[in-house]
Order: structure tokens, then sequence, then C-alpha cells
């Protein structure tokens, strides 16, 4: 093992994506994750990206939260997004009108 291996791997497992963390779930997330330190690729799935720029603005450095909007049925998107992380946060948010459907 390299020497610096040991450090290189330290620096990866701080770096989380946090897909759609535009909604209220992921935001929140993306705020705690970044209070405690971690370096988060906050990925939106076509919603504006205003609510994130928000929280790099609100005292976070800059460096540790990078903005991504990501398509769910785009590889190349989400791969972007998830480059160089060790942990994965998705949230799975139901469209409001489809909320009561009985799926039976």
């Amino acid at each position: 093992m390299c020497p610096g291996a040991p450090v290189a791997a330290a620096a990866s497992d701080k770096s989380v994506c946090v897909m759609d963390a535009s909604g209220p779930l992921g935001h929140a997330l993306v705020h705690r994750l970044l209070r405690r330190g971690y370096t988060v690729h906050a990925a939106t799935y076509g919603h504006s990206l205003d609510a994130l720029a928000l929280l790099a603005a609100a005292g976070h450095d800059e460096d540790r939260l990078k903005l991504f909007r990501a398509d769910p049925f785009d590889y190349h998107t989400i791969a972007d997004a998830v480059r160089g992380c060790s942990g994965l946060f998705c949230m799975f948010n139901t469209h409001e009108d489809q909320a009561g459907c009985d799926v039976s």
C-alpha cells in the first residue's frame, strides 16, 4: 500500500451525492451534510438550482458544495454527479397528483 493511499481514501470517504437535492428532504440533508464537513454533490432533477445556491451563500464552504443538474433517465448526467463520491442518497418524491393513487 502506498503511503499516500489512506489520505486519498479518507478524502473520498467525505464526498457524497444527494440526488434530487432541491426537494425539502434533499435540501435539509445537503445542509446537514455540509455542516458535518462532507463534500456534497447536490443533483436536481430539472428543478431550479436557486434553492441550493442559497445554501452556498449561507456561510458554507463553496468548495464543498457542487451543484449538478441530473436527469434520472440519463445515465451520463447521473454518472457526472456521483463521480468521486463514496456515498449516495436518493430522494424519490411522488407528484402531488399521484399521492392518492391505488397501486394494487
